[in-house]
């Protein structure tokens, strides 16, 4: 080869790598440039917050126990089955109704068992009450008048409940077995003023009563509820013991019929 055409050789050789270089240069400087855009780009994006953790679900479930306080009114109904000769209310008569009311309050215990938002149960309550009430009845025989004082002393349910929980929040109904114990006396003067007889009376007395209310978990073992209950007593047939002027006694029948409306508050710690 002559020593020209190696030299035409060597420059195209040059002018090829320069040329390699040069695109080199061209794509890494494209690519630096880049960098800083993408990464600035990417600082500027907002950080996502944290997922907030997941709200408490209250829990219904287990046993309970717990103390309420509130009032009631009851309305009692007297009628004469059997009664002495010539006594001034006469078999079929009917007195007036007794109004009752007053405070009442005690303790009760039940278990809940939670299904979903489903809440079922039993429940059990003893009150102490202060139900008093009294009326007058004017004999249609003799014109004696009879004063009565009647009073329910204290009031016993067993029932099932059934709810709906909104988490820490709890509407129910309930339903069931009802006992209470009612006492009675009743003094009959003559218009004049002069002791004719006096007769006392206690007795328990059954039903049934159906109620409902909210309840409000305000801790995870603490709840408060208020609910109202309504008590219907099938009818009672019972003896009374009478005294006359005389001071003999005698055992005449008496049926009564009542109801019972209560509206309770309570706090109840759950097990």
């Amino acid at each position: 080869m002559s020593r020209r055409a190696s030299s035409a050789h060597s420059v195209r050789s040059s002018l090829a790598i320069r040329r390699i270089v040069m695109r080199w240069l061209t794509v890494s400087l494209s690519f630096l440039s880049v960098m800083p855009v993408a990464t600035a780009s990417a600082a500027d994006l907002p950080l996502k917050a944290p997922p907030m953790p997941a709200a408490a679900v209250y829990n219904w479930t287990g046993f309970y126990a717990g103390g309420e306080f509130g009032g009631g009114w009851a309305t009692e109904q007297v009628s004469v089955v059997t009664n002495n000769p010539n006594a001034a209310f006469p078999p079929g008569t009917v007195f007036n109704p007794v109004h009752d009311n007053g405070p009442l309050g005690g303790a009760y215990t039940g278990y809940n068992y939670q299904i979903s938002q489903f809440v079922v149960g039993i429940d059990g309550d003893y009150t102490w009450a202060n139900l008093t009430g009294h009326a007058t009845d004017i004999s249609v025989v003799n014109g004696d008048i009879a004063s009565e004082s009647n009073s329910v002393r204290w009031i016993a349910t067993v029932t099932g409940r059934i709810g709906y929980a909104m988490n820490n929040l709890l509407l129910f109904a309930k339903g069931g077995g009802a006992w209470a114990g009612f006492n009675a006396t009743s003094v009959t003067n003559t218009p004049g003023g002069a002791f004719v007889a006096q007769t006392t009376s206690s007795e328990t007395r059954n039903g049934w009563t159906v109620g409902g209310g909210l309840e409000w978990g305000f801790m995870p073992h603490w709840s408060a509820k208020i609910e109202y209950d309504y008590v219907k007593f099938a009818t009672a047939n019972f003896s009374i013991n009478e005294v006359n002027a005389s001071g003999a006694f005698s055992s005449p029948l008496r049926s009564a019929t009542s109801s019972l409306n209560m509206i309770k508050g309570g706090i109840s710690y759950r097990f």
